[in-house]
């Protein structure tokens, strides 16, 4: 099943407190009932971003019941409020309206899925993760399946949702602090059942806090149980764009838990199996392509570096995977694709899995991300990603970072032969291996860089600029003396954040790259002070969330201009752009005003 193509709007029927959580309804008049275990995208229509730029990024909540609604369904939702999304998600109040994208990941396989000796269930919640366990049970109960119910609860401020979600049938319970049920822990609850002769044809469904499912992921492989877990982790987009949501899998690597997940299996020696279906072609099941994107009306097709676009706008490289994407919308991806051509996730020669969780942090407008290039290698890229790739409407361009010249020559030269690829982008942003330099930092290191690569293509090259030097004019005069056909900017600026819960960095790397409308007026410097600089076509990018933001772009001197993480909060964000800035450049609005006025 996949999910309709972008964010829509529902409207909340009712929030009301449950216990010490807070369930809300929406109804959702377009979206297909969803599955036990999937999630949704939230964020509300008005007063989101209010707090000094928090909330910025739409909130992951897996849903925890269903309902026929007079159009549509009802969708429930069990929430605790731990921070600024989702304290304004608990404000919501009947007749309130919430930006949804969903219905996201994967769902819980039945008992015989998991094992043919299965034939019952036992399902283990803890906290605000018995949530999607509701849903889950009564599609259990609708197929006949004999179901049993452990829930476990920290304190009495920690826990609700029994009246609203459990209200019937056998439920046994435990507390940490033993206010109510057994006191003690669920796990508890579960090994003694799982030492019992009635567990032997059973298997476990588990939603919670990390230590629990880690606890019961090694019961379960020590009694031989087949398990799934519902597990969580921080997330910008929800349908793979970002790759923040890494979880470790069996035999290394990550797996990205939108779209591998949520619900995943723990394996023997540690990591982790996703549940979905293996990666498809983005042709259709007849074959032939994809529908020929229209393109929003308005803007005029342009020429870039002899690539003619529909409209000026692309996605910023490692904002959008488009194979990932078909995975969640389906076909409607293909025929309303959002932008007028794609630029993939930097391809380096070898095979990355990219950097340790934490990778992403909310900041005030916008995000820091540290994800670490994790991509397929120049083989793998070529061999299974350019081919689905190539089915897309619209010209392709692949982003590539070496550490030499060498590198880069043999990145370049792999994608360059190919009749595929329309434009190659440079990401300079790593340091030379031979000068210890980074590329992007030093004009010399930058022209000489080109100079070698120039003769190996007859493809357009776009040097991605780096934002964190002290002119970058001079960086991109030297990409266009070494032969360069355009430049981009900017890419991601150094920062860092503090966790107040931990007093350590927020992000497992320490630092990261900012991104978000917090950058744009850095954005619009740099590239003022590089168009003036160079006579070649300019991709500008950095805080891009409307088509008043890209008029600005073009007027400070792009020719395209590339949207990245508004993308994670709106799928179709880049679509929306195009449709917007015909009329913004030709009124000359820009929003609203922001000169201070006398």
């Amino acid at each position: 099943m996949t999910a309709p193509f972008g964010r829509r709007l529902c409207t909340v029927s009712e929030s009301k407190p449950s216990g010490g959580y807070r369930l809300f309804s929406l109804i959702d008049e377009e979206g297909p009932e969803p599955q036990p275990g999937q999630f949704y995208m939230l964020a509300t229509e008005s007063h989101w971003e209010q707090r000094d730029g928090r909330p910025y990024l739409p909130r992951a909540l897996s849903v925890a019941e269903t309902a026929p609604a007079a159009s549509g369904v009802r969708l429930d939702f069990l929430i605790e409020g731990v921070g600024p999304g989702t304290d304004r998600l608990c404000e919501l109040q009947p007749g309130e309206k919430v930006w949804v994208n969903g219905p996201l990941g994967n769902s819980f396989s039945t008992p015989k899925e998991l094992s043919p000796e299965a034939a019952g269930a036992i399902l283990v919640g803890g906290g605000i993760g018995i949530a999607p366990l509701a849903l889950l049970r009564r599609t259990f109960a609708a197929r006949n399946i004999p179901t049993r119910v452990l829930l476990g609860f920290r304190d009495e401020a920690h826990s609700g949702g029994l009246d609203d979600l459990f209200s019937c049938g056998e439920v046994r319970l435990a507390s940490d602090d033993g206010h109510t049920g057994y006191h003690g822990y669920v796990t508890d609850l579960l090994k003694q059942m799982l030492e019992g002769d009635d567990a032997s044809s059973a298997a476990v469904y588990a939603c919670g806090p990390p230590p629990m499912l880690d606890a019961i992921g090694a019961l379960c492989l020590d009694a031989g149980v087949p398990c799934e877990l519902a597990m969580e982790a921080p997330m910008a987009c929800g349908y793979g764009a970002c790759f923040g949501c890494a979880v470790p899998k069996a035999g290394g690597g990550y797996l990205r838990l939108c779209v591998d997940g949520p619900v995943v299996r723990p394996l023997p020696g540690g990591g982790v199996a996703g549940g979905t279906a293996p990666e498809d072609a983005l042709a259709t099941a007849g074959g032939g392509g994809s529908p020929a994107a229209t393109g929003p009306a308005g803007p005029t097709p342009l020429d870039f570096c002899g690539i003619e676009l529909t409209h000026p706008i692309i996605n910023a490289s490692g904002t959008f995977d488009a194979i990932a994407a078909h995975r969640v919308y389906g076909d409607e991806l293909l025929r309303d694709f959002p932008f007028s051509a794609f630029v993939s996730k930097t391809i380096t020669p070898e095979p990355r899995a990219g950097n340790e969780p934490q990778r992403i942090w909310e900041t005030s407008a916008g995000m820091i991300n540290s994800i670490g290039l994790p991509n397929k290698g120049l083989e793998g890229f070529l061999e299974e990603d350019l081919p689905r790739l190539s089915e897309l409407s619209v010209p392709l361009i692949v982003s590539v970072m070496g550490t030499s010249k060498e590198e880069f020559s043999r990145l370049v030269t792999g994608v360059g032969e190919r009749d595929e690829v329309a434009a190659i982008e440079l990401n300079v942003s790593c340091p030379n291996v031979h000068s210890g330099l980074i590329v992007g930092e030093q004009p010399s290191e930058t022209e000489a860089l080109l100079e070698a690569l120039r003769s190996l293509t007859g493809k357009p090259l776009i040097v991605k600029l780096t934002p964190n030097v002290a002119n970058p004019a001079d960086v991109a005069i030297a990409a266009e003396q070494g032969g360069a056909d355009a430049v981009s900017l900017i890419n991601t600026l150094k920062a860092s954040a503090i966790d107040p819960a931990t007093r350590k960095p927020g992000i497992a790397a320490g630092h990261g790259g900012l991104s978000g409308p917090a950058v744009r007026p850095i954005a619009i410097a740099q590239l003022r002070a590089v168009s003036a600089a160079v006579q070649i076509p300019i991709v500008g990018m950095g805080g891009v969330a409307s088509g008043a933001d890209a008029a600005e772009m073009i007027s400070a001197g792009a020719t395209l201009v590339a949207v990245g993480t508004e993308s994670f909060r709106d799928p179709r964000a880049g679509q929306r752009v195009a449709g917007e800035i015909a009329e913004a450049l030709r009124t000359g609005r820009s929003g609203e005003r922001t000169a201070i006025q006398s």
